[in-house]
């Protein structure tokens, strides 16, 4: 395990029904909120109404901005901030999945950044870019789909719809200051979101655990039982979509994955996430998808590379999927590792290749010049165990076929 600073400061509310008293919790943040939500927001209208409400019974004002979609754009970002300055707004509420409570944390920080808005975002990895925002409006995070952890992380992801480029600002001052988790708003997920939500949840347990310092055995137990919870309480909620005990179950554990609690020490990059930025700016694929593809054709393609990584697959698979090591290499196993978590994404219907997400095929070579120029080193290398140049991307993006 490596030294590292770990600050985490957001106040958790977990439990049914706390979204009902949103405005008690929220009471000292000011007198004036905006609301930030989807442009179709239908589905969450009592949700709303409730928090509306509950905001009113504590003598707090709000406006309403009601236009974030999936893979969120920058340009709603500008505009809410503008708004958010009209309306003298005291602080923020994002009320959905990560899309909104990435685009909140941006709106906050964007409503005192002195500079234009697109330089808070790291779009390059090969030189410096941003300059990080240092202060922010409170925001309060009501999720409604376990998936990113942005309600507990200071991590938003924006694409710039001028440029098509989907880049990402993480820094201290975007840390929710309060997150109101309600297990019981995710019960009318449908089945196709619940379980995109939480292979993205897995995505970023699977990034650390293989891409971090390898010598952390306790963060490695944390990330198993993790992975562990969420495909085990995917399995009963897709039986029982309306069990909150395991909708409660499922948040907390997506909530964990990527709050900087059991990254602590490892120092991990995010391969595939860097290369599913590019997937959905290019196509506005979501982003869990993105992510499925590449647990597909990331993991075949690194799982044997060397006997490094085939130990570590097969340690994975050992402790997530009981395989048995004994007897058998290091390699069969982790062949086998992989080959479970392809099962296990067809058994909960994800899609996990460039055809099923109607990607086309002509673009790969496209595709891997963005990843390079948008997720990759000075040295042209994509920062991963081991590290990738270009021709490894394109072999992937064929594996992913």
């Amino acid at each position: 395990m490596q030294n590292f600073e770990l600050y985490n400061p957001v106040r958790v509310i977990f439990g049914n029904g706390e979204s009902k008293d949103v405005g008690r919790h929220v009471s000292k943040l000011g007198k004036k909120a905006l609301i930030v939500s989807y442009e179709k927001h239908d589905f969450f209208e009592e949700l709303l109404q409730n928090i509306k409400a509950s905001l009113a019974k504590n003598g707090i004002g709000y406006v309403e901005y009601y236009k974030v979609q999936a893979n969120p754009l920058l340009c709603h970002v500008r505009e809410a901030v503008e708004l958010c300055k009209t309306e003298l707004v005291d602080f923020c509420i994002g009320v959905g999945g990560g899309s909104v409570m990435d685009s909140t944390k941006a709106i906050a920080a964007g409503v005192l950044y002195k500079d234009d808005l697109w330089k808070m975002f790291i779009s390059r990895h090969d030189r410096e870019v941003a300059t990080a925002p240092t202060e922010s409006l409170p925001t309060v995070m009501i999720p409604t789909l376990p998936a990113t952890s942005s309600e507990m992380n200071c991590i938003a992801v924006v694409t710039n719809d001028q440029t098509t480029e989907k880049a990402y600002v993480m820094t201290p001052v975007l840390y929710p200051t309060v997150s109101v988790v309600d297990p019981s708003l995710t019960c009318s997920l449908p089945a196709y979101q619940t379980a995109v939500g939480a292979v993205d949840a897995m995505s970023h347990v699977l990034e650390a655990y293989l891409n971090g310092d390898q010598n952390s055995p306790l963060q490695d137990r944390l990330h198993e039982g993790i992975l562990v919870t969420i495909m085990s309480e995917l399995r009963a909620i897709l039986k029982d979509p309306t069990d909150v005990t395991h909708r409660a179950n499922m948040q907390w554990a997506a909530t964990l994955a990527w709050n900087g609690y059991i990254q602590s020490g490892l120092n991990a990059p995010t391969p595939m996430h860097q290369m599913g930025h590019v997937l959905s700016a290019r196509y506005n694929t979501p982003h869990g998808v993105t992510l499925a593809i590449f647990i597909d054709s990331y993991f075949r393609y690194t799982c044997t590379l060397n006997a490094e990584r085939e130990a570590r697959f097969a340690l994975l698979g050992e402790k997530v999927f009981g395989l048995v090591r004994q007897g058998r290499t290091d390699k069969a196993v982790a062949a086998e590792t992989v080959n479970c978590f392809i099962n296990f994404m067809d058994e909960v219907g994800v899609p996990h290749t460039l055809t099923a997400a109607k990607i086309p095929h002509e673009d790969i070579e496209a595709i891997a010049d963005d990843i390079v120029a948008h997720g990759c080193d000075a040295d042209g290398n994509l920062p991963s165990l081991p590290k990738i140049g270009r021709d490894g991307i394109v072999k992937i993006l064929n594996m992913a076929k």
